[in-house]
Parts: structure tokens; sequence; C-alpha cells
């Protein structure tokens, strides 16, 4: 089965709202029997984009709305994505992303915006729907080949001292991807499969705001992002051009992997509790 006639029971899709994550919507929306999406936007601003959803397929379409840079507010929509799915989750995909900002924005929670946002924010999200997940079910992280041009500075992971919008996504797309690799470990004796992609170059909000107006539609990306959700790969794998290749030698670091367990456990291990009490 080739990923235009594979079928979803039920697919959560995260920065579903714009660009790659909008493109993926639409595609999904005929491909599975439940779609939830989440955006940070109010229900009443994306109204004609679920209306059009609703059109495209068969699907019935959710919208779960909650802003990344709120920790609890993850937490929060983890419950409701949870309740929409009682017939357990099949797809996640991590696409929401910000772009690295013009100037250091450090959230409510007291971490630099763009590491929230993009890592650690999906990390929280993920862990509590796995025990949602249905059997078999498949975790896609968006990742980008940007995570190869930097480094893990661990002494400074906020950029207090040196900060770029740059350096910001591409760190942030880092931990994302040594993450992605690190939850296929644990998921290892179950049937769950996570695998990291990048989606390439598109023409988005995103990437507008770093790069200008460059790259290719974002239909092209959403089609890379449902490779990697049909793909028959194995967990843990990074993709790029839809084929398997090593992540950096930063994702691959042992002693960096340790260190990046170390700081979401310090960072979301209370806001996982909160969420489970």
């Amino acid at each position: 089965m080739n990923a235009a006639d594979r079928r979803f029971g039920t697919a959560v899709l995260t920065g579903a709202t714009s660009g790659i994550g909008e493109a993926t919507a639409r595609l999904l929306a005929t491909r599975a029997d439940t779609l939830v999406i989440h955006g940070p936007e109010p229900t009443a601003e994306v109204a004609r984009l679920l209306a059009d959803l609703r059109v495209l397929g068969e699907a019935r379409v959710h919208y779960v709305e909650a802003d990344f840079t709120r920790l609890d507010a993850v937490a929060r929509a983890a419950r409701e994505i949870h309740d929409l799915a009682p017939n357990g989750i099949h797809l996640l995909i991590n696409n929401a992303g910000v772009p690295g900002a013009p100037e250091r924005i450090v959230t409510p929670d007291g971490f630099e915006r763009t590491l929230q946002v993009n890592a650690l924010a999906p990390a929280l999200l993920t862990r509590l729907l796995v025990p949602a997940l249905a059997p078999g079910a498949r975790i896609v992280n968006v990742g980008s080949s940007a995570h190869r041009v930097e480094r893990f500075h661990f002494d400074d992971i906020d950029l207090r001292a040196d900060y770029s919008p740059v350096a910001a996504y591409a760190r942030a797309k880092l931990a994302m991807v040594t993450w992605s690799s690190l939850l296929a470990e644990e998921e290892a004796a179950t049937t769950t499969t996570a695998v990291a992609l990048c989606p390439g170059l598109n023409d988005t909000p995103l990437s507008a705001a770093m790069m200008g107006r460059i790259g290719g539609s974002p239909a092209h990306g959403a089609a890379r992002v449902l490779h990697a959700a049909t793909a028959a790969v194995p967990s843990g794998s990074y993709l790029e051009s839809d084929r398997i290749v090593d992540p950096s030698r930063e994702a691959s670091s042992g002693r960096n992997r340790q260190a990046l367990t170390e700081l979401y456990w310090n960072r979301l291990s209370l806001f996982a509790a909160r969420a489970r009490s």
C-alpha cells in the first residue's frame, strides 16, 4: 500500500493552521476517520479552514487550541486530544513550530521560546499521549536539515549569551531530531514507531520570517510528511528527501543524548506530573 492509499483511524496533527501543517491537514482530511488538528489561534479564526477540511473528506475534524509557549496549555491540550480519541491515536505528527524571533523571547515558563515551542512542547505532548496510542501507531517528528549547522550548548541552552534567530531555530531542530531517536529507543519494546524528517525548503510563514519568500509549495513539504507517516522504515529513522540518512554527529553523540535526556527530564517532569494528577 502506498502513501496515497494508506488510511488512518485517528490522526493528530500539531501546527496545522498554516504552512506545511495546513497542507498536511488537507491531505489527512481524505485519509483519516478522525482528524484532530492543533493551532494557537482561537477557534473562530480557523473556522474557514475547519469548514474546508470537513468538505474535503469524510474525516470527523476536531480543533484543539493551545499556546505552546505555555506548557500547562500543552498538558491541557493532551487531555483534550485524549478525550477526542477514544479508540486510540494511530498517527501523531509533531509539526508545530516557530521561527527564531528577531530578538530573544523567554516564555512564561522561563525557557527560550524557539526551544520550547519546537522541541520541549512536542516532547511533553507526546509523553502525555503515549498511553492513548493505538497498537502500531506512528509518531512523526518534523525536524529540519538546519539541525546540521549548529551544535548543542548545554551550558547556555536558552541562548542568553549569544542569541540569533537562525541559531535558535537550528538548535531547537537539533533537539527535535535527537529526541526523536531517543523516543524510538524508549518505545522499542512496543509496536509504536517514531521517525523524524526534514520536509525540505518550503515557502511558508515560518521560513519567510527568517529567510524571505523562497522554497517550494507547502504541499511539497506535506507530501514528505505523509511519506514519513507511511514509509516502511525502522523506528528511529531520520529522513531527508524521503530517504533514510544519518543525522548530524551532534545528534548521534552519546554524551549529547544523555544531556538532552536530563534536560527534558528537568524541564518537563513537573508539567507531566501535574497533568497526571
